[in-house]
């Protein structure tokens, strides 16, 4: 209902200027300032609504854009249908009045006599009684007494182009037919357009008595056409003789005029604060302050968790898992002749070896996963792997693997070595090996028999020398 907070607002606005005419200006001679108070006072009461003052509006900005809700289809039958449809019937009646006195003044133009003379139509109609005009025509008996005296008077109306006052509010009148104050701003403008036009006529060739008694005893109630402005109109006879014997304003009476500006200033306040608007406006002045609301779908998530299955039931005594926030787990790169192989066990270093038959191990990179979590649930970080310690070198001591070998109680025994065994023959040497799991101690080889060793690949440390 947009419109019809658009016409109340508007017409409210209307009645505090026409309150203050009636106040201050009314009385007044200055009829000229108070003609264009008039028209311009109702030309900005249905303009300010469209204004706000931005310092005191607290704007809202609502954001549809994320809701897309099944729209409901609207009834025709709504109260807000009522009343626009009451108010095009009555607007349409006023309009209907208008085009039947723009029919009724074509009619007597098409069938008088015209005499056209200086861009005005002088339009001559027998045994009527009646003068009148309505932008360049003018209509007159032409049987009526003091002809000259009326013709003065009606081109007043013509020159100051007061046909286009009356229409104007002829159209406010069709707006706002439902307010009391559009008809009365309309009779006091045409009011103030015969004050205009007596005050121009008596100032030379008649006097103000004689006028008055020529129009007391011309005054016929025969006004046929609204539209015009009608000499002879005995319904503002009385404030016509009143005005011509009203003492002329002094001239600082005009400084009331002022006051309009503050009334002016709480109408934008009223425009501003006291009415919510749903049109566009125009602001004046900076922004308050900013609200943003966003409307979401929550429809549709409501019928998407119906058509879910249930979740199965927590079992008893799960423990919650913590939330880990980022994990990532970068993946073992392993080359071997171009064929992927699975990771071996970690080592303490790279590992090569040229023995015949085994396949050449170029590059093992372990890289550490990297598991971000909370700082308070993150556990301590293991040492780092302590770096195993060269054995002495010679042929006395040496741990050898990598071969099997014969003690001298004939058992198969794995032998490891520190360092190469660079020998053309084998010479005997003392084998310290890991402690078994039931015994401790080591069993010591005396004697070595195998085949020449060309090179021996270092793959761990003793737990205890010997």
């Amino acid at each position: 209902m947009n419109w019809l907070y658009y016409l109340l607002e508007a017409n409210l606005y209307l009645v505090m200027f026409y309150g203050f005419y009636r106040l201050f200006l009314h009385h007044d001679t200055f009829y000229a300032l108070n003609r264009y108070y008039l028209i311009f006072s109702s030309i900005l009461a249905f303009t300010l609504p469209f204004f706000q003052l931005g310092f005191l509006k607290k704007e809202v900005v609502i954001s549809y854009a994320t809701f897309t809700g099944t729209p409901e289809t609207p009834s025709l039958f709504t109260l807000e249908n009522g009343l626009l449809l009451l108010y095009a019937i009555i607007s349409l009646v006023f309009i209907l009045k208008i085009c039947l006195g723009l029919h009724k003044l074509q009619s007597m133009i098409r069938k008088a006599t015209k005499i056209k003379e200086n861009r005005i139509t002088l339009i001559e109609i027998k045994n009527s009684k009646m003068a009148f005009s309505f932008f360049n025509f003018l209509f007159i008996d032409p049987e009526l007494d003091q002809k000259t005296t009326i013709l003065k008077h009606e081109m007043v109306h013509i020159r100051q182009k007061h046909s286009v006052d009356i229409l104007l509010f002829e159209m406010i009148q069709i707006s706002s037919w439902f307010n009391p104050i559009a008809y009365l701003i309309k009779n006091d403008i045409k009011l103030i357009h015969e004050y205009l036009a007596d005050e121009v006529t008596t100032n030379k060739d008649i006097a103000k008595y004689e006028y008055a008694m020529f129009l007391i005893q011309n005054s016929y109630d025969n006004q046929k056409v609204s539209l015009t402005n009608h000499f002879f109109n005995s319904s503002l006879l009385k404030n016509r003789i009143s005005m011509l014997n009203q003492k002329k304003s002094a001239k600082w009476a005009r400084l009331k005029l002022l006051f309009i500006l503050p009334l002016t200033g709480l109408m934008l306040c009223l425009s501003t604060m006291a009415f919510t608007k749903d049109y566009a406006t125009i602001q004046l002045g900076q922004k308050k302050e900013s609200l943003a609301i966003v409307f979401q779908d929550t429809t549709k998530k409501k019928a998407d968790k119906k058509n879910l299955p249930p979740s199965p039931p927590k079992e008893p005594g799960q423990i919650k898992s913590k939330k880990v926030k980022e994990i990532t787990i970068n993946e073992p790169l392993i080359v071997t002749d171009h064929k992927r192989l699975p990771p071996p066990p970690p080592a303490p270093g790279p590992l090569k070896s040229k023995k015949p038959g085994q396949p050449k191990v170029n590059e093992v990179r372990f890289p550490l996963p990297i598991v971000k979590k909370d700082k308070k649930d993150m556990p301590a970080p293991p040492p780092p792997p302590v770096e195993p310690k060269p054995a002495k070198s010679g042929n006395d001591s040496e741990t050898i693997t990598g071969i099997a070998v014969t003690n001298d109680d004939n058992k198969a025994q794995s032998i490891t070595s520190t360092s190469p065994a660079e020998q053309k023959d084998l010479k005997p040497v003392t084998v310290v090996g890991y402690p078994s799991t039931g015994n401790k101690s080591t069993i010591p080889v005396k004697k070595v028999k195998g085949i020449k060793i060309e090179e021996v690949i270092v793959v761990g440390q003793p737990s205890k020398k010997q």
